[in-house]
């Protein structure tokens, strides 16, 4: 029992990094729900104006840059690892992008696929625990904004995380000061962090030099 306890956790940490056929339609669910507090964190702050370029790190199955990009002026972008979720988030998304408001394509944090000062702002929700190099994802991240462009990451804390069982597989996690450090020393300033819910989840703001 410990041994089928343990592989179902280490499925469902895969598929919180990685959601991929049934699995991932259920653990992206699961997440929209879950994540409603960090998603407001988002929707509060993003501030966008009708010129700005936004992107998505991570956009799962499509359903908060879907809720921004009907919210909010500007052309909204996403990647994603997954094969699965960028053809859920294209089908949740098919009006919009034929509208060209929002585009989707296969990427990742650590080789994002625009070219320098492309984008005005960044965000991503719950998938820094899985970049598999934390500077190198952060330096992508500054080297795709504009100057002053702003980066927002939501985030479940550390001392949350740890008392899930399945996030002891595959999880990278991090507390706030932790993440406000690599921040800095890739050339972000932070901003503002925003505890969304008490020793639970965060909102961190930081502005390209």
């Amino acid at each position: 029992m410990g041994v089928q306890l343990m592989n179902i956790a280490k499925y469902i940490a895969e598929q919180f990094g990685k959601p991929t056929g049934i699995g991932g339609i259920i653990s992206t669910f699961i997440m929209n729900r879950m994540n409603q507090i960090q998603y407001k964190s988002v929707v509060i702050n993003l501030n966008c104006s009708k010129k700005d370029r936004v992107l998505d790190i991570g956009f799962g199955n499509g359903y908060l840059i879907n809720l921004l990009a009907k919210k909010n002026e500007g052309d909204f972008y996403g990647i994603e690892i997954s094969d699965d979720m960028l053809k859920a988030g294209c089908n949740r998304n098919s009006e919009l992008i034929k509208q060209r408001k929002i585009h989707l394509t296969k990427g990742n944090v650590m080789d994002i696929p625009f070219e320098d000062s492309f984008f005005d702002k960044v965000y991503t929700v719950n998938t820094v625990y899985f970049w598999k190099d934390l500077d190198k994802s952060l330096s992508e991240i500054k080297r795709v904004l504009k100057p002053n462009g702003i980066f927002i990451n939501s985030i479940y804390s550390k001392q949350f995380l740890d008392n899930i069982k399945y996030t002891q597989y595959g999880f990278l996690k991090y507390t706030p000061k932790e993440l406000e450090a690599a921040i800095l020393r890739n050339g972000l300033n932070v901003v503002q962090v925003v505890e969304t819910k008490k020793n639970i989840s965060y909102c961190i703001i930081s502005r390209k030099n």
